[in-house]
């Protein structure tokens, strides 16, 4: 791969905090795949190989090892690490409790032959619980519940039933 970009730029542009010893340390006892790539990143740069050779070597683009650098002024040895890993994500729908009420009004009514589709569920949600939620959690919450959907699946128009027919006989 060749670079036509003005590398200088990249190297120029690193204090390095700490040896190249501390980045290789980083490098081969990270179980994180991310990590071990900025730490090899680093460690090649703090060594004083060239830039061209450490962006061959990690197959990082010119902006993609600059965001790293950049990483590793502001946050130090922490700016190796993924964040991804620390993200809980976003807090559930419901609580459990509020699932168990859900839960219990759809056996209800499937009880008595009353199904629920994801609109009725969103409705009841707001209605009883008082939350807004978007439509595919409707049905998000239905599966929770242990509900799947209740209506067949539409059938091809156009479908030779004496092929069906064979085709269930083989399987």
């Amino acid at each position: 791969m060749v670079y036509t970009v003005d590398l200088k730029r990249l190297y120029t542009s690193v204090s390095f905090q700490h040896q190249a010893e501390d980045f290789w340390a980083v490098y081969k006892t990270s179980s994180c795949a991310v990590e071990q790539r900025r730490a090899q990143l680093l460690a090649l740069l703090a060594e004083g190989r060239s830039e061209v050779e450490t962006l061959e070597l990690t197959h990082y683009s010119v902006s993609g090892a600059r965001k790293i650098i950049d990483r590793y002024r502001r946050l130090g040895m922490a700016g190796l690490k993924d964040g991804r890993h620390d993200n809980k994500g976003a807090p559930p729908v419901l609580t459990p409790e509020e699932q168990r009420q859900f839960t219990a009004a759809v056996q209800h009514d499937f009880d008595h032959g009353i199904v629920w589709d994801g609109k009725k569920a969103q409705l009841w949600v707001k209605e009883v619980l008082g939350k807004d939620i978007h439509l595919g959690r409707g049905y998000e919450r239905l599966h929770a519940a242990g509900f799947g959907p209740q209506k067949p699946r539409r059938q091809q128009a156009k479908g030779d039933s004496t092929v069906k027919e064979v085709f269930k006989t083989k399987s």
